[in-house]
């Protein structure tokens, strides 16, 4: 990869910028993807009318169709009582085990990236500030593995490469019979 393709460091006491356009996002249709998780970085909600003040995780997903195609989808999971259904989804869709003794999805938030799963996407639309209509994928909901909307081609056979061949003893081969005559 180029470096340029890359992008560069910026400096702390940089004292100007281009004001312009910044990466966006292939807009993917509804449906089940693949996702890696790319980043995880810990934020704080301060709170809302619907929702008391709580820690954030702010997670960066890659998300790739079957085509190759993919986008960066950013998903906010709150630590909050009343979104801990989501937190429970997300750890169980990248394989998370289960306590024996709770039944509940164990969560390790410093182990998040590079884990990968399968989710519903869905397309927002929303109005920027500006009165100008966008679309923009959020995640519907993580699912756990083996749910029957994962494509069955996910489940194709990871390529393995050739073993080692092991000493094996001789085989004796049996004569070839003759023709047009039975075999026992």
């Amino acid at each position: 990869m180029a470096e340029n393709d890359k992008g560069y460091a910026l400096d702390w006491d940089m004292t100007e910028a281009e004001a312009g356009e910044g990466y966006e996002a292939a807009l993917l249709p509804e449906g089940i993807y693949q996702f890696e998780v790319r980043d995880m970085k810990r934020e704080r909600f301060e709170g809302s009318p619907k929702m008391a003040a709580c820690p954030r995780a702010h997670l960066e997903l890659n998300v790739t169709a079957a085509d190759g195609t993919s986008s960066i989808v950013h998903e906010r999971l709150m630590l909050n009582s009343k979104m801990v259904w989501k937190v429970g989804q997300f750890f169980e869709a990248v394989g998370a085990p289960r306590n024996p003794d709770s039944d509940k999805v164990m969560i390790n938030w410093n182990a998040v990236e590079g884990k990968a799963g399968w989710l519903k996407l869905k397309v927002r639309s929303y109005t920027t500030k500006d009165g100008e209509e966008r679309q923009s994928n959020e995640v519907a909901e993580f699912l756990r593995p083996g749910d029957e909307r994962i494509p069955a081609s996910a489940f194709a056979p990871v390529y393995q490469p050739p073993q080692p061949a092991q000493a094996q003893m001789p085989v004796p081969v049996a004569p070839a019979p003759a023709p047009n005559q039975w075999t026992v």
